[in-house]
């Protein structure tokens, strides 16, 4: 334990040493909680590793603010029932080793993510096929789904385009999946520079980026420096030897706001925090006993113990996301209901133990274990709390037997349709990913997100996601906790950074600059 602070903190001396340095080379310093352990399209999606993607890589569309905006594409049309989508590229876009990025270069990072599999691929998974993708010439591919789908351009922003080339030349018996988790392959705004996980990661800008640069200056390239305590990311950006800082606790606000070297961003959003309970596990397999569990938690307590301004969940869905259905039956702290429904299961009097894991020195992960150990210490039940590092919490989510009895999640759906925040978590297809985390399986439930993806009528899809998660919360798949706003401490010599709903803590460095740092 002590020889990994000591790297992390020889770490932080070299890249702080030369801070003068860097301000003078337009070189933003940004403190983050989390690793950027996998840099592969194909099986990456998380906040810190979107924020990479979308630096080393282009999509054909790209979410700024609230808008999701064409970016590798030009142009494009959609025929009458959203079953034939036409794409024209730009014809100016290259990839680092200058080679253009083309059509084909579209459809083989199209089916590479779907032969692979990989978390991100269920956006796409019931509405294409192995033939889906074409290149109808250099600039243009098509896309035919099996089915009607009009949130399909809402699922291209994730849709990153690697350099076949390169990973031809690197594939190794995977795909190229071991070259790729470290080393990019991409057209986008920066390279790699020093790539050391677990201590920090250097980008470095294409000073002849193909799609320009959208501010009045630009970064000459960043790095995303691991700093696990909150504290340290707070006295850090304080002294001026980072600029950003991505998870200061919130009771911290105080002095950033002090100043006027700071600003703080904080915005409402669909940042969901979920206890997801193992529906497969030995204890937590058991309907009466996740109702119990879900009763023992003191969700108000949690609004005055957390640091952030949160939101309770009224169920499955938050209550200001679209296709939120309002007055479902949701458990409130009641030991009484929760002794009742302990009652119930095998184990009547209490007498187990369950896991409980959340993120390594992370205590807005911490505090809600801390609370339901208390609830569940009332009704004979101990909660055996486990901190572990993100990459290893996802590991745990491969499979139902290496999954936790319960574990802190945050999700966030990455488009505006009750698809992107239902299917991911709740279709039994998607047991693998940290979404799933609860591996839940209901044929009804599985059968109307199905159905769902492919009806264009409104009220037919509503009703739908409607019976979807009134079965969902009856079967108590999980614990709803809360949405939380999200925060973001920045330097006022910053400039440039917009909020995006669907990547709250991911910040676009490509449309950054720096003034006076």
């Amino acid at each position: 334990m002590f020889k990994r602070f000591v790297l992390l903190g020889l770490a932080l001396c070299l890249c702080l040493l030369s801070s003068t340095a860097f301000a003078q080379d337009n070189i933003l310093l940004y403190g983050g909680n989390q690793d950027i352990d996998n840099i592969d399209p194909a099986t990456g999606e998380n906040y810190s590793i979107n924020a990479a993607l979308r630096s080393l890589y282009d999509a054909l569309f790209i979410y700024r603010g609230s808008d999701t905006q064409p970016h590798l594409v030009e142009s494009w049309e959609v025929n009458d029932d959203a079953t034939v989508w036409t794409f024209s590229l730009h014809d100016h876009a290259v990839f680092h080793d200058g080679s253009p990025v083309t059509a084909e270069a579209v459809v083989y990072s199209f089916n590479r993510m779907m032969a692979i599999s990989g978390p991100p691929t269920w956006r796409w998974e019931t509405i294409t096929d192995e033939n889906s993708a074409q290149a109808l010439d250099a600039r243009t591919v098509q896309f035919t789904l099996t089915q009607p789908y009009a949130p399909f351009i809402g699922t291209l922003p994730q849709l990153f385009v690697v350099n076949p080339a390169i990973v031809e030349a690197n594939l190794g018996d995977d795909m190229g999946q071991t070259y790729l988790k470290e080393n990019a392959a991409g057209s986008g705004p920066f390279t790699q520079g020093r790539w050391e996980i677990g201590n920090l990661y250097e980008f470095n800008a294409v000073e002849d980026y193909w799609a320009g640069w959208t501010g009045d200056d630009h970064l000459g390239g960043f790095f995303w420096i691991i700093q696990r305590d909150a504290s340290t990311q707070l006295n850090s950006l304080l002294a001026g030897e980072t600029h950003i800082a991505d998870t200061i606790a919130g009771n911290d606000r105080e002095y950033i706001d002090e100043s006027d070297s700071f600003v703080w961003e904080q915005h409402g959003g669909f940042f969901t925090n979920t206890l997801k309970m193992n529906n497969q596990g030995e204890y937590t397999s058991d309907l009466n006993l996740r109702k119990a569990v879900a009763h023992a938690m003191n969700y108000e307590a949690m609004v005055a113990a957390q640091d952030v301004p949160i939101t309770i969940l009224p169920g499955p869905t938050p209550a200001n996301f679209v296709g939120y259905v309002d007055g479902l039956a949701h458990p409130a702290y009641d030991l009484d209901m929760a002794r009742e429904y302990l009652a119930q299961t095998p184990w009547p009097e209490g007498g187990i133990t369950l896991d409980y894991v959340y993120v390594t020195e992370f205590p807005r992960e911490e505090i809600p274990g801390l609370i339901l150990l208390e609830g569940l210490a009332e009704i004979g039940i101990e909660l055996n709390m486990i901190p572990m590092l993100w990459p290893d919490m996802v590991a745990s989510c491969a499979t139902p037997e290496t999954g936790p009895d319960i574990i802190n999640i945050y999700t966030l759906p990455p488009f505006l349709d009750p698809d992107a925040h239902l299917y991911n978590q709740y279709h039994s297809a998607q047991w693998g990913s940290f979404n799933s985390c609860s591996f839940y399986s209901n044929a009804r439930v599985d059968e109307l997100l199905d159905a769902a993806r492919t009806i264009g009528d409104a009220e037919t899809r509503q009703a739908m996601y409607t019976e979807a998660q009134e079965t969902i919360a009856a079967e108590q798949t999980s614990v709803w906790m809360y949405t939380e706003d999200s925060g973001l401490a920045l330097n006022t010599c910053v400039k440039g950074f917009v909020f995006s709903p669907m990547y709250p803590i991911t910040v676009l460095f490509q449309d950054l600059w720096m003034e006076g740092c």
